[in-house]
């Protein structure tokens, strides 16, 4: 599908989706085959964006350039990203992180992980020869909160290609009238509330933890309340 087909905003609730076998190759890992499964929640291939929940058993990934620019939040267990000395940033339930296109790494854990996601990969463009993973992996909530922002709030990531930001907004208390989206968004509420009503009269509040997505294009009018805390995904199409 395109952001074309679906114009309106998704939530992603983990537990309401059934996951589905991932065909794995062997190639892929410095360890045996795990079991991995998914449910893809949207996706734009135009640019090579992909949004939806992903598990894994213990497994270890070949050492190699990261597929894509990612921005995750772990719902169960935890990872470590290493480099090529073997230094390790660790990520565990609860927090969210992103991933920088083709740092050279390997993807390790212990145990089971499950993951919602948003990757983009252009379809098109050349991988980056990048010989460095540092910096590549921002663990956000261990970012100090009094550091960068401006007007409530900062950009925690922006990819190389400009394509695709993070900003983490603690908002004032505001009513936004419906009117499209000029990206595609992914919004992790960390505290307060948003409530979304969309071109139909359909109305969903989203507060701690929840996730939504917006595809770009959508016409949603916002109520968020004062002081809420969240991080917002942006990707243009």
């Amino acid at each position: 599908m395109t952001y074309t087909t679906i114009l309106r905003p998704l939530r992603i609730d983990p537990d309401a989706l059934p996951l589905e076998p991932l065909v794995l190759e062997p190639a892929a890992f410095q360890s045996p085959l795990p079991v991995q499964n998914y449910r893809l929640i949207f996706r734009d291939d135009t640019v090579g964006m992909a949004v939806g929940i992903w598990d894994t058993t213990t497994m270890q990934e070949a050492f190699g350039p990261y597929p894509g620019d990612e921005f995750i939040t772990v719902l169960n267990g935890s990872f470590s990203i290493l480099d090529a000395h073997g230094k390790a940033v660790t990520g565990h339930a609860g927090e969210s992180a992103t991933f920088r296109n083709a740092i050279p790494v390997s993807w390790k854990q212990e145990g089971y992980l499950r993951k919602i996601y948003l990757t983009l990969q252009d379809p098109v463009a050349e991988t980056p020869d990048i010989d460095s993973a540092t910096g590549g992996v921002i663990v956000l909530d261990r970012q100090p909160l009094t550091v960068g922002f401006d007007n409530n709030g900062r950009v925690v990531f922006r990819n190389d290609a400009g394509t695709m930001s993070v900003e983490h907004r603690i908002h004032q208390g505001r009513s936004l009238p419906s009117a499209p989206s000029a990206t595609h968004e992914l919004c992790r509420v960390l505290s307060g509330e948003i409530t979304l009503t969309d071109n139909q009269g359909g109305i969903e509040r989203f507060t701690a933890d929840d996730h939504v997505f917006i595809p770009k294009g959508t016409s949603v009018a916002r109520e968020i309340s004062d002081g809420t805390e969240a991080y917002h995904v942006f990707v243009k199409a």
